[in-house]
């Protein structure tokens, strides 16, 4: 640590800067005091910080206005937020203006000491490499601190299908929204991760990721939840259907326990990705190929695999007027298909089944904007994108599920009126096999 300069912490409490001092001075860190914005700005010119750790809630010149003096001032200076009142919107804003993290207050120690570790795992590997070291580029993505990851995915891979090459998003990237069922304010930072890391989800300031595997499936009563002990994430067939068909396979998604609903559809997902941009990664990655078929049925619903060279959905529908019979066939092999075909399709339900739904603590986010609502002739609330809506959106909920083995299925699909649980069941069967 000799080459870094000193952690500047920023906060109007003295006893969270003297504490904060003396844990990090434990640890070997050598630390400066401010007591406001203005105090921080003064020494940043003479302390040449590595890290400066920033309250956001400050009296005079706040945290938000501190990030951006400070970005100003000296662009690759890495800091840490520090929040009693944490939101997502709040993680987003920080984040947006360059902050490298965010912690919430109280304080866990360990949760702000992986948080340096990041900001200046980063930042050691700079050092590194422009003094001639050699900096695996895997370091860079997934620096020395949690979240924890738990690769499921890259080791034996039975059943090898078509080889795929590894991806993960060119940079990291923030969005935020409303949950559908929760109805809090909710939202996403998307985080590139290293070759064989998987996808997982995590809290703003978790240490502990969840996996988005079959194995970590907690409910599927009308969204799909993944869970780990404390930490779970609701409603994720949305962004997992996008990230799917654009073969990402190495992906953190930060949210506060669901991913927002948006407009009910996966195409702000699809947009994001592309303005993004992704980097194709080493190491091999296979398609789950499917040998022999597969079934599952649960009374009128029915779902089965069939083998095939490529991902194929065959989905139909029957509802009562007017949704009626529909049915749509999809080959997800091009990315640019799925976004015109399928990503825009939004979640739609019926007038008369909005209040039970809200009273068993459900829908509490749908609003006219973000679900498509049928009454008895047929949407109140605006023009359908394609006349076939529905399906089209069953079929982007069960891409979504299906990468829950963290690998693309090479099978076809064949289905009638399914929907998360009989999903989640079939993939179960298919684990059998591998």
């Amino acid at each position: 640590m000799s080459r870094l300069g000193p952690i500047l912490i920023v906060d109007d409490e003295a006893n969270i800067r003297k504490s904060l001092e003396g844990v990090l001075g434990d640890e070997g860190y050598s630390c400066a005091l401010a007591v406001d914005g203005a105090d921080a700005l003064s020494q940043l010119r003479s302390v040449h910080p590595s890290l400066v750790l920033l309250d956001i809630w400050m009296p005079g010149m706040d945290g938000m206005e501190t990030l951006r003096r400070i970005k100003e001032l000296r662009p690759g200076t890495p800091v840490v937020m520090m929040s009693g009142h944490a939101t997502i919107t709040t993680a987003i804003m920080a984040t947006k203006a360059g902050a490298a993290d965010f912690v919430e207050k109280p304080l866990e120690i360990d949760l702000v000491l992986n948080a340096i570790r990041r900001a200046l795992g980063t930042q050691d590997a700079s050092l590194r490499a422009a003094a001639g070291d050699v900096v695996p580029s895997a370091g860079v993505r997934r620096p020395e601190g949690v979240p924890e990851l738990q690769s499921m995915v890259f080791g034996r891979q039975a059943a090898r299908g078509a080889l795929m090459p590894q991806r993960t998003l060119a940079r990291g990237a923030v969005m935020y929204g409303q949950g559908l069922h929760s109805g809090r304010k909710s939202g996403l930072i998307f985080e590139p991760l290293g070759p064989g890391s998987g996808i997982h989800f995590a809290g703003v300031s978790d240490n502990r990721a969840v996996p988005a595997h079959l194995d970590y499936v907690g409910s599927t009563g009308y969204a799909t939840t993944i869970r780990l002990g404390s930490t779970q994430v609701g409603t994720v067939e949305h962004v997992m259907s996008a990230i799917n068909a654009y073969g990402i396979s190495n992906l953190l998604v930060k949210c506060d326990g669901e991913v927002p609903v948006l407009d009910g559809s996966a195409v702000e997902f699809c947009s994001l990705f592309e303005e993004v941009g992704f980097e194709n990664q080493a190491g091999g990655w296979y398609r789950i190929a499917v040998k022999e078929p597969v079934l599952v049925e649960a009374g009128k619903a029915s779902i089965r695999l069939e083998p095939s060279e490529a991902f194929e959905i065959d989905y139909t529908l029957e509802y009562p007027d007017p949704v009626g019979r529909q049915r749509f066939v999809f080959n997800l092999d091009d990315p640019s298909a799925y976004r015109k075909e399928i990503a825009p399709a939004r979640t739609f339900g019926f007038v008369k089944d909005i209040g039970l739904l809200q009273r068993q603590g459900l829908a509490l986010g749908g609003r006219f904007d973000n679900v498509v609502l049928f009454g008895d002739v047929g949407p109140i609330n605006g023009a359908l994108r394609f006349p076939d809506e529905p399906v089209r959106h069953k079929i982007l909920d069960a891409i979504g599920d299906f990468y829950l083995l963290g690998r693309r299925l090479q099978a076809k699909v064949v289905a009638h009126m399914t929907g998360h649980t009989q999903n989640i069941a079939l993939l179960k069967k298919v684990r059998e096999l591998l």
